[in-house]
């Protein structure tokens, strides 16, 4: 009895629940602030019948997903406390459907490893106490890679239509993943075309054409307001502007548009900075600002445009400082670096390196790398080059880090099979073709599925 209770891990992982409620307990601070308002105004908006305030002061900045869970909440007048308290409940969920997808493909001991590194993760728990996307972000991705791994396992269509689900709500609650999804549909269509590979992208195509679904009554919504087909948000224009900024000592982080440097952080020679952006930018937001919001983001991106076309290396070099930040949380513009940034530094180099010896496996080993591993690692890989493009922080790369553990779990599960040469072209069909039989074999035995 014992054993069968340590081996369910919704048990096995039980006290990280009461940790992560006393977490949000004592560092929660008294009111809402950043953000946090605003996914909590949307949530009020949903519950009078609108999500976005009429022409012309449309405000579309982030997707209804995370706003409709807050939904309910916010109709029983329950208090921000509680509701930041299902952070502890998503978060708990995201390592038990990690553990249970890893489970699939590798060992019980590997996935109980890489669960614990995930639970104790220094950026998961930052993110605890505050009522932003993050913790539901993980549990979203989690639940992606368990259902994945079960249409791959079982091969029943219902898991494949879970997953598409799955990821449509993460289109609805990160609206960058709306554009994610175009493009690995479109790559898997083209793939289509290979007949080699044809099962493999076929089973893809399944999964990445669900999301849409999910997705369609929202972009009804946003092409009723703003007349734009596939018009997900109005955040991106001006994020790109900040990303592509040619001047010196700016990196790419975003600013507010009252030019007065915020962003954490801590401020450096304020008045002197203040001055700086005031100089650089006051002519470009003043002129932006005079028009409607719709038209606001359209120009943000014309500007970014222009900018990027004048100045592709200071663009380039901006790409590289957003990288930097997702992985170490530096350079920021004008601004002293975190007081972290040791301990940034070896967590960041730990996700670097494994991710850079991962890939040479992955591109060694192609062939012999199971379908779930193949589409979670196209679905984010995507998104980390999106992110790119955009002002990013270590929240954008963090939200992914289960996609990481759950592929380094696989190639630690498999070491002995892949090869650090590249394999002969011979038997590469027969491998292709007993994948999925030996994994079933394999997962039955060992009394997994």
């Amino acid at each position: 009895m014992f054993k069968k209770l340590t081996r369910n891990p919704f048990f096995l992982f039980l006290p990280f629940l009461f940790y992560y409620g006393y977490v949000i307990v004592h560092n929660k601070l008294p009111t809402l602030y950043g953000d946090e308002v605003r996914y909590f105004e949307f949530a009020q908006h949903l519950l009078n019948g609108y999500y976005s305030p009429p022409m012309p002061y449309i405000n579309l900045w982030n997707g209804p997903g995370y706003p409709l869970l807050l939904t309910p909440f916010v109709a029983l007048g329950i208090p921000a406390l509680y509701i930041i308290l299902m952070n502890a409940v998503y978060l708990y969920l995201t390592i038990v459907f990690l553990y249970k997808a890893l489970s699939l493909l590798a060992s019980r001991k590997i996935a109980l490893v890489l669960c614990l590194l995930l639970a104790i993760y220094p950026s998961a728990l930052a993110i605890l106490p505050i009522l932003y996307t993050e913790a539901v972000t993980y549990l979203l991705v989690s639940a992606f890679i368990y259902t994945v791994s079960l249409f791959y396992v079982k091969g029943k269509t219902k898991y494949a239509v879970i997953a598409g689900l799955v990821l449509g709500y993460l289109i609805l609650t990160k609206v960058i993943f709306g554009y994610v999804v175009v493009i690995c549909l479109g790559t898997c269509l083209v793939g289509l075309l290979f007949r080699k590979y044809k099962s493999s992208y076929l089973r893809s195509v399944k999964i990445l054409a669900i999301p849409f679904a999910v997705s369609v009554p929202y972009l009804c919504y946003t092409y009723s307001l703003t007349g734009k087909f596939f018009y997900w948000g109005n955040s991106g224009g001006m994020s790109l502007y900040w990303m592509s900024t040619p001047y010196e000592h700016e990196y790419g982080d975003w600013k507010n548009p009252n030019l007065l440097n915020r962003q954490y952080p801590a401020l450096f020679k304020a008045k002197e900075v203040a001055k700086l952006l005031h100089d650089n930018h006051v002519k470009d937001i003043m002129y932006v600002l005079k028009e409607k919001p719709i038209e606001q983001d359209a120009l943000y991106k014309q500007m970014a445009i222009a900018n990027i076309k004048k100045h592709p290396m200071k663009f380039f070099q901006n790409y590289c400082n957003n990288v930097s930040r997702m992985l170490f949380n530096f350079p920021y513009s004008y601004s002293f670096q975190d007081a972290n940034i040791g301990r940034n530094i070896i967590i960041g180099s730990s996700i670097m390196w494994a991710t850079v010896l991962g890939i040479i496996m992955t591109l060694i080993n192609w062939r012999r790398i199971t379908f779930p591993i193949k589409l979670v690692l196209l679905v984010t890989g995507v998104y980390l080059a999106l992110s790119g493009a955009l002002s990013a922080y270590p929240r954008q790369l963090d939200v992914v880090i289960p996609v990481l553990l759950f592929w380094i779990g696989f190639l630690m599960a498999n070491m002995q099979k892949l090869s650090l040469r590249f394999i002969e072209e011979e038997n590469l069909d027969e491998i292709e073709l007993t994948e999925l039989t030996e994994m079933g074999m394999i997962m039955e035995d060992s009394g997994r599925v």
